[in-house]
């Protein structure tokens, strides 16, 4: 049974037997590993603290056909400013319930971990009412399907976007009008966050325009996901 160590996030865990945890971790060279922590549930047990969602973790696994086993964790970060400020937290929760629902299994995705691992830090660090719509617009970027905002996405007019269709994927103009209204602040916006001046947008205090973004950014994850992200609704989905 081979070994081996890496950088991980966790991402969440549930209960296995009496006494274990499985921890699924979004390691930075080996994908999203499914892993038992043993003992974990025992008051005794020195890891378990470690195993906790959001936490960034230096974790050493032994590989299995199915589940690997946790044998050793050292914490690097627990993102402590975060997990005492409840809008913040769940929105690092929401974070976490995307990437696994995008990320395969033992499949390597260095970019996802990186853009996973500086967002909690920036949540943790600071806080933005745009912080998770920043977060899934850059996600749904990297995964193809960002939206187009600067022409209509079903006749191709330029400079004239009054609404959007998250299941078209981006604006419409006058003519081809459906979805929903979209500000001209928030187009601005979503440039800002798609054009790369993402710490402008993150400045930005909150405003309708803002939560636009926000809740767009929310729906179009979902509609990409196919399913409702539970996490969301913890907060009263108020983005």
């Amino acid at each position: 049974m081979s070994t081996y160590r890496d950088n991980a996030v966790v991402l969440g865990s549930h209960k296995f037997g009496e006494a274990d945890r499985v921890v699924v971790l979004l390691t930075q060279e080996h994908g999203k590993v499914r892993a038992v922590a043993k003992g974990v549930r025992k008051t005794k047990s020195s890891i378990g603290a470690r195993l906790e969602p959001m936490s960034h973790v230096d974790v050493s696994l032994r590989s299995g056909k199915d589940l690997d086993t946790v044998s050793e964790v050292r914490l690097l970060h627990t993102h402590s400013a975060l997990r005492t400020d409840f809008d913040r937290l769940n929105q690092g929760l929401s974070m976490l319930e995307a990437i696994n629902k995008l990320t395969p299994d033992r499949e390597p995705v260095p970019h996802l971990y990186e853009v996973l691992s500086r967002a909690l830090h920036a949540l943790n660090e600071r806080h933005s009412p745009l912080m998770l719509g920043a977060f899934y617009w850059r996600l749904l970027t990297i995964e193809g399907h960002g939206p187009q905002i600067d022409s209509c996405v079903r006749c191709g007019e330029t400079g004239n976007i009054v609404s959007f269709d998250v299941l078209e994927g981006g604006g419409h103009c006058a003519a081809c009008r459906s979805g929903v209204p979209i500000s001209s602040l928030a187009l601005d916006i979503l440039r800002m966050v798609l054009g790369g001046r993402m710490n402008e947008a993150l400045a930005l205090p909150e405003s309708p325009a803002v939560h636009e973004v926000s809740q767009l950014a929310m729906e179009a994850m979902e509609s990409h996901l196919e399913r409702r992200l539970r996490s969301l609704g913890v907060f009263d989905r108020h983005l």
